[in-house]
């Protein structure tokens, strides 16, 4: 029996649940544009300071040559120290300025804050699904959707604070959830029903889905990183570049640039990509073990070259050649992102066009 309120309380918590990620979306990259613009004055500042610092070199070096050795009283003199007295002034100031923001909540904070709350009602629309239908929420395409991306924002915020530095991500991981919701709640919506004959009275619903939407939620979450990876690659060879042209103030796609400094170096996103995407790999192969034994079980065969069958195979191949290359053949770098991209992609082809264009014995989308 459908219990029509309370799926109608769900749907309403998964409206507002979008509604607080998008505010936090905007803390998230107000915190980004924040620090962009002070990356931005630190190094028009160093700039002008070496600049001034070079003219006064030159001053002073024209003045002795004027005034010999004893021009202790000279111009230039009077001008060395003057400066001296700024930058205690200015030290106090900057002193002042961090014990002020570091009192008050920062952009960053907020956002977090923001994504918290709205993680724990996401958890609550999902969890009101499956009481209004009394059984698991996972047994179409928007079910899937709003489960699997809650577990993307668990998985985030247990990183986020275990790890502080990686708040940070906070833009590249919201941003997708936030697309997948939307998609769900405009196109893969369906109302609240019963499971379908063929998933009934089967314990495999809850062990083999429930493993394929933590693949799926480690899947996004490692692209999301790969794609980071990428982009911090390109921007720190370009910076190296303009090091070994002799540019003492390096710059790179302007303010963009700036946030790519602000991330963790490409190295470092490159090991949480491999270490994420080591325990998706070990997901999709018990996605695929399990998948199999519920074949057996409901249509008396372990494989059958279904669609989705061949597709999770795919998606499996990929990720164990991304595992391998990487720990075996040093395939690292951009090339190794570039692999575990591929991966990705076939998980959304997998998700997308498989469920809805493709028929196969895993047509369950629902629309």
């Amino acid at each position: 029996m459908i219990d029509q309120q309370l799926a109608e309380i769900s749907n309403l918590a998964i409206v507002v649940t979008i509604v607080l990620y998008v505010l936090a979306l905007i803390g998230f990259s107000a915190d980004l544009a924040s620090t962009s613009q002070k990356r931005s004055d630190e190094r028009l500042a160093a700039r002008e300071a070496h600049e001034a610092a070079r003219a006064k070199q030159s001053v002073t070096a024209g003045a002795t040559g004027t005034a010999g050795p004893a021009g202790t009283d000279s111009p230039a003199a009077a001008a060395g120290a003057a400066p001296a007295g700024a930058g205690e002034d200015a030290g106090a100031t900057g002193a002042r300025s961090s014990a002020a923001s570091s009192s008050s909540m920062t952009a960053q904070t907020f956002a977090f804050i923001l994504a918290v709350a709205a993680t724990v009602l996401h958890i609550f629309g999902v969890a009101t699904r499956a009481a209004a239908t009394q059984r698991v929420p996972w047994t179409n395409m928007y079910e899937f959707a709003t489960t699997s991306t809650a577990v993307v924002m668990v998985a985030f915020l247990i990183f986020s604070i275990k790890r502080a530095e990686l708040r940070i991500l906070g833009t590249f991981v919201i941003g997708p959830v936030l697309l997948v919701l939307l998609l769900a709640q405009t196109l893969w919506i369906v109302p609240a029903a019963e499971l379908t004959p063929s998933l009934q009275n089967s314990h495999w619903v809850y062990i083999h889905i429930s493993v394929a939407i933590m693949s799926t939620a480690l899947s996004i979450l490692g692209a999301v990183v790969a794609s980071l990876q990428l982009l911090q690659a390109r921007h720190e060879r370009a910076l190296v570049e303009r090091v070994s042209d002799d540019d003492q103030f390096p710059e790179h796609w302007g303010r963009f640039g700036h946030v790519l400094d602000r991330l963790p170096s490409s190295t470092v996103l490159e090991a949480l990509s491999f270490r994420i995407h080591s325990v998706a790999f070990v997901g999709w192969t018990f996605t695929l073990i399990f998948g199999a034994i519920w074949g057996r079980e409901a249509w008396g065969r372990y494989w059958g070259w279904d669609p989705k069958e061949v597709w999770t195979f795919i998606i499996w191949v990929v990720y164990a050649a991304y595992l391998h290359a990487r720990a075996t053949g040093g395939f690292r770098g951009s090339r190794a992102a570039g692999l575990a991209l591929v991966g990705f992609l076939a998980v959304v082809f997998n998700y997308t066009i498989v469920n809805t264009i493709i028929n196969g014995l895993h047509s369950y989308s629902g629309l």
